[in-house]
């Protein structure tokens, strides 16, 4: 059972600060252990937002501060706050000339919104910004 919920943990669990990985849920100790760099991870999003119903977010690693063979697996944004907290995940290819998305997500309440990136060795990058809500975009729970 244990190995079960541990499988099903999502790819950018390990990535949350303390405080929200215990809000998201508990987590098993192959996941407590994850490597967390805070460098590496550029989120571009509006510290002040008028409504949430679209806004901008640009992320991007910079690959030049990998190590030799090493690359960016995947690319997520998580609002925590929002009633759906994953706002946008994907997994790059191989062949990906740059590790950068380019997108809008709804934010249904001020909150610190995080970039996350996995690697291939197993760490992640983080990278958080407070953004400020002066309206609500999650009236209907999405």
């Amino acid at each position: 059972m244990v190995l079960t919920a541990a499988l099903a943990a999502p790819w950018w669990l390990p990535a949350l600060d303390t405080f929200a990985q215990t809000s998201a849920r508990p987590l098993d100790e192959r996941v407590r252990t994850a490597k967390i760099e805070r460098g590496g991870l550029s989120l571009d999003i509006p510290v002040v937002v008028e409504t949430g119903t679209s806004v901008p977010v640009v992320l991007f690693a910079d690959t030049s501060k990998l190590k030799e063979g090493v690359r960016v697996e995947r690319l997520g944004i998580l609002a925590p706050k929002n009633p759906r907290p994953v706002a946008m995940e994907i997994e790059l290819g191989k062949w990906m000339a740059q590790a950068r998305i380019t997108t809008n997500i709804r934010l249904g309440a001020s909150q610190s919104v995080i970039g996350v990136a996995q690697l291939s060795d197993g760490s992640y990058w983080q990278h958080a910004i407070n953004v400020v809500l002066t309206g609500s975009a999650c009236y209907d729970g999405t």
